[in-house]
């Protein structure tokens, strides 16, 4: 992961819905403008890591919108 000073306006924006929505290794699901998608996750870097990928795709649309991110089932 990258240093928050050198983060662009996206990195940034998962990175503080990923931060926010960590507890502890497990399910967790991402949320945005009727989007949903989960993850399995075990760091805070790996859960960054797939949710950015998959923010990324959706980003040119929906680069905007509120990003939610929650731990939905403790492993």
């Amino acid at each position: 992961m990258k240093q928050i000073s050198s983060m662009g306006r996206r990195e940034r924006k998962v990175f503080e819905a990923c931060y926010n929505g960590w507890y502890l290794s497990g399910e967790y699901r991402a949320v945005f403008f009727g989007h949903e998608h989960r993850f399995e996750a075990d760091s805070i870097h790996q859960l960054y890591r797939q949710v950015e990928r998959w923010f990324a795709s959706h980003a040119e649309h929906h680069g905007n919108d509120i990003l939610l991110v929650k731990l939905d089932k403790a492993a």
